[in-house]
């Protein structure tokens, strides 16, 4: 899940992108990645669908999605520049 939430702040980002892994309570772990990436990923939508077998796009968020329990992203303003921020997240229950 990590590998997938950077990588994707690599390529559709252009400014600075942070991971962060936390405790979310009752065995779960929370994996968040901080990026400047003015979009929601497609997968991260609603309206997405599933992917094409083939397709050499858009299957690595979706996949995220198929294995947590839960996911969502949101809008973050930067208070110094104002600068679109956005965080993706995904949680599941951690392994021991």
């Amino acid at each position: 899940m990590a590998s997938e939430l950077v990588t994707n702040a690599y390529l559709y980002s252009s400014g600075p992108y942070s991971l962060r892994l936390r405790d979310a309570g009752r065995s779960r772990i929370r994996l968040s990645v901080r990026d400047t990436g003015p979009h929601i990923p497609a997968p991260f939508r609603w309206d997405a669908g599933t992917p094409e077998e083939l397709a050499e796009r858009g299957r690595g968020l979706y996949l995220v999605t198929l294995h947590v329990d839960c996911w969502g992203t949101y809008p973050m303003r930067d208070g110094l520049s104002g600068q679109g921020r956005m965080v993706l997240w995904a949680e599941c229950a951690a392994k021991a």
